[in-house]
């Protein structure tokens, strides 16, 4: 990136909001004039964006008076939240927002659902290939082969209160599971297990896919009091965590099919969203180079909070508040007068209808004779209903979020709203793990954002 001087350029003075055209070979290249030296740098664009270290080039004269401004990096990058920040590439998820779309490793959700399972969807997002039906096999056989839960780790569980956090369950259950194989962290070992060992990443993706699903079967027990069956090999991942947490037919023993289906379908949909809140922090704790546990617990602690997979547990709440089918009215009502907020509607991702909607709505669809029986369930519909049909709502493009609808058919399925954030922990484990491996791929480098010093210098020491 070269800096000159602006001197035999022509000059046009613009505020930073304004938009100038001015004649220049076209080239994806970024023209840029630093008003406060007048040097004219080209920034190379690539994949439409910059590098933040070409900018590391554009230095500001000398500031007595801000001398923490200046930065021997150069000019940096203030985004706050990462709002229109990337990180890293990726070949594992792509979303369009505009237009609503998703696809995994190329193939579009709506060619996927209804066709593939999870063991397929799994596979494809972190080995890259939908897998024949032997590998598919083998995979499973990989996954029914990790050793069941140690003791230790049950024990951690129980230790809990029963009416305790379900996701303080799983965090310390994660912890003991790790304290109990502890050859695979590496700074217990001494050295890098992981940065090109895709063997040893392989071995830790399937133990963790495997001892989670058992972990959180064994919280939810613990949860609701029941005994927890351990998994059996000839059963699916998915017969298993319901086999796990008890979700069975009384007179079988094993799950429903109906249920079954429903999960197979709804976790190819949420499978992965790219870049989210907990697929950053995920991320962020694998750039130092742990174990994957570590970073696992990272992306659950994330997704807690209230702005993220949290938000949930919050529009739940409100959905309770409003009552009966016969109050939704109301509620729409003091919503359209500015009285009240819509929980569970907007995402920060879709500005129209989220395509995980329309497929989890299917779900449900096959699950009616169990939200017939939900009064709460029954309200959340009828909610949605209005909404859809209210012109208030459509034109300001206010959609149903589909993580609220994915939760409302763990509810269908007999799950009670304080294990829809670790069923989907869990449901999402799959992308997150694809995520880990891809960036083990290439020489990886810690993540390290910098920050901009606002506060006082140089204070008169009166100690």
């Amino acid at each position: 990136m070269a800096a000159v001087s602006t001197a035999t350029r022509p000059q046009t003075a613009a505020s930073s909001a304004d938009q100038v055209n001015v004649t220049v070979d076209k080239q994806d290249v970024l023209h840029a004039v630093d008003g406060r030296t007048g040097l004219y740098y080209a920034i190379p664009i690539s994949k439409n964006s910059i590098r933040a270290l070409d900018l590391r080039k554009i230095k500001s004269p000398n500031d007595a008076k801000h001398p923490a401004y200046q930065n021997e990096q150069g000019l940096r990058v203030y985004d706050p939240g990462f709002s229109n920040t990337c990180v890293s590439e990726s070949k594992i998820t792509y979303i369009d927002g505009l237009e609503g779309t998703i696809q995994y490793r190329g193939y579009s959700i709506h060619d996927i659902y209804g066709k593939k399972k999870w063991i397929d969807i799994s596979h494809l997002l972190i080995w890259g290939t939908l897998p024949s039906p032997e590998e598919a096999k083998a995979y499973q056989d990989r996954l029914n082969a990790v050793p069941l839960l140690d003791e230790h780790v049950l024990n951690v569980i129980r230790a809990f209160p029963t009416n305790g956090s379900i996701t303080g369950m799983m965090i310390a259950g994660l912890s003991a599971l790790q304290s109990v194989n502890l050859d695979t962290v590496p700074a217990h070992v001494g050295e890098n297990l992981y940065v090109g060992h895709p063997e040893r990443v392989d071995a830790q993706i399937i133990h963790l896919l495997q001892s989670f699903a058992m972990i959180a079967g064994a919280c939810y027990c613990h949860y609701t009091s029941r005994e927890f069956t351990q998994p059996r090999p000839e059963l699916s991942y998915i017969e298993n965590f319901l086999l796990m947490t008890g979700h069975v037919d009384a007179a079988t023993g094993l799950p429903n099919p109906r249920h079954v289906e429903a999960l197979e379908r709804l976790w190819v949909v949420v499978a992965d969203h790219e870049m989210t809140c907990s697929t950053a922090a995920f991320l962020h704790t694998a750039s130092s180079l742990p174990d994957v546990i570590s970073c696992f617990i990272s992306a659950i602690s994330a997704a807690t909070g209230p702005l993220h997979g949290g938000a949930i547990a919050v529009a739940y709440k409100h959905i309770k508040a409003i009552g009966t089918v016969e109050d939704v009215p109301a509620k729409i009502a003091r919503v359209k007068a500015g009285k009240e907020l819509l929980y569970g509607y907007g995402h920060r991702v879709y500005r129209t209808t989220d395509p995980r909607f329309t497929y989890i709505s299917q779900v449900l669809d096959g699950l009616s004779e169990e939200v017939g029986r939900d009064p709460l369930l029954r309200v959340a519909l009828a909610l949605d209903k209005a909404a859809s049909e209210d012109e208030y709502f459509t034109s300001r493009k206010l959609f149903p979020n589909a993580d609220l609808f994915a939760a409302f058919a763990y509810q269908a399925l007999g799950f009670p709203p304080e294990f829809v954030l670790p069923i989907s922990c869990l449901s999402r484990l799959q992308g997150l793990t694809a995520h880990w491996k891809e960036g083990l791929q290439d020489k990886p480098k810690i993540w390290r954002p910098g920050q901009i010093y606002t506060g006082e210098l140089e204070k008169p020491w009166t100690g």
